[in-house]
Parts: C-alpha cells; structure tokens; sequence
C-alpha cells in the first residue's frame, strides 16, 4: 500500500492564499477588506501553524493534526500577525481536499 504525499507547507499556503483573493471581497467586513487592500503588501502575512483544539466543533469531525494545517493570514505590526483577518483548516492531502475558513467579523 503507498502512502500519500502530503503538501508541502509552503504549497499548503499558495492554495489558503489563491483560496483568501478569492473569497476575501465576499466575506471581509467593509473596513477590514480596505486595509487588506491598502497594506497587504508590506504587512500581509500567511502562516501556517498547528490546528488549533476549536475545529472539530466547526467542522464535526476529529481533525487529523498530521494531514491538517490551520493557516491564518492577516495583517502584521512588528513581525507579528496581530490583525486576523481569516483562520482556515486546510488538508495537506492532494486526494482528500478539504478548506473551511473562519472570516474574522467586526459587528
């Protein structure tokens, strides 16, 4: 039996970032899609981290930690990602597509 080869990470963010351009008009608040616009450049920022513990309640199934990834991408001030603008879970495994984004919301 041959095992997948999972997505590297750096490809991981490539699709979470083509997935964000794509969706970010649709479900950004007014306000927050503006400064994407205005300062992505210098101060945009993708990182992958390990999933966070909330997803299987988003998602409502156990989150294999090896095969997932949570990609935030956001906003920076001093090399940190201080701005959120969307948490996604994203699978490494090019078989099982899988994406589930959490856009930040200002009510």
């Amino acid at each position: 039996m041959m095992e997948t080869q999972l997505l590297s990470i750096d490809d991981t963010l490539d699709t979470a970032f083509d997935i964000f351009y794509e969706m970010a008009e649709d479900n950004l608040d007014y306000d927050d899609l503006l400064a994407f616009q205005a300062r992505f450049d210098e101060e945009g920022a993708g990182i992958a981290v390990d999933a966070e513990s909330d997803w299987e309640e988003h998602v409502g199934f156990d989150v294999n930690r090896e095969t997932f990834v949570e990609v935030r991408i956001g906003l920076t001030s001093e090399d940190t990602l201080n701005d959120v603008l969307v948490r996604m879970l994203v699978s490494r495994d090019p078989e099982q597509k899988f994406c589930h984004l959490l856009w930040k919301r200002t009510e």
